[in-house]
């Protein structure tokens, strides 16, 4: 019996080293099906927050902003304040990566993170007449000031989800591309235009995991977080 004890404790205090070093600092980037999660990744209607209680890392903190775009305008300049909710010059990922570094780097209100999601791209093919440019010259610009600044932070990039307002066509070549600049960059991605069956573009209203087709509902936020939970988990893995 005592032996059985011994081993009983010794294999919860292997379980909570274990717990402890999976648990780390999460930092997301991204657009408005983040941004509805919340800042601190506490609302329904944003995978962020589901992510969160399945993943439960030491925090989790969102910078993403509805309308934001990978990509840049000739008039793009450096503004951390800004808030718009929908496109505009300086709605991008460059500045929640520059809002993160003076969180992190400054202000010190935000912990070194960890690991580094960033979801974005839908706005960048829902409105491509405002945003031509290719996505991989900014994608390499972002992620290589991330990886300077932590260098210890595992990144990794998360193609849109499917959503309605464009051909599938059209999201399969966007996520290819971003992925094919994440292997360059020697990323780690996760395709979610390929998880047609979890979350089906053309079923999306009528299954309830969004209203217009874009934005996920509380159902939709949920599938979707847990699904990206374990992709994250099987890549932390490699």
């Amino acid at each position: 019996m005592k032996k059985i004890g011994l081993l009983i404790l010794w294999g919860l205090w292997l379980s909570g080293i274990i717990q402890a070093q999976s648990s780390m600092h999460v930092v997301i980037l991204g657009d408005s099906n983040t941004f509805i999660g919340g800042d601190q990744c506490d609302k329904p209607q944003g995978w962020n927050k589901w992510f969160k209680d399945f993943a439960k890392p030491l925090s989790c903190r969102s910078y993403a902003r509805s309308g934001a775009t990978w990509t840049h305008t000739p008039k793009t300049t450096y503004d951390i304040e800004e808030n718009t909710g929908v496109l505009s010059d300086n709605n991008v990922i460059y500045n929640q990566v520059n809002r993160l570094l003076k969180e992190t780097d400054e202000s010190k209100t935000q912990p070194t993170p960890d690991l580094i999601l960033i979801m974005a791209g839908t706005n960048d093919l829902w409105f491509a007449d405002k945003r031509p440019e290719p996505l991989a010259k900014y994608i390499r610009q972002n992620c290589e000031t991330l990886a300077t600044a932590f260098p210890k932070a595992r990144i990794i990039l998360i193609t849109p989800p499917p959503f309605t307002k464009v051909p599938m066509l059209a999201q399969h070549q966007a996520a290819a591309d971003i992925e094919q600049c994440a292997q360059t960059m020697h990323l780690s991605v996760i395709r979610l235009d390929q998880a047609t069956q979890l979350l089906p573009a053309k079923k999306l209203i009528r299954r309830g995991y969004s209203k217009d087709g874009v934005h996920t509902t509380e159902k939709g936020a949920k599938v979707l977080g847990r699904y990206i939970y374990k992709q994250v988990q099987e890549l932390l893995q490699h």
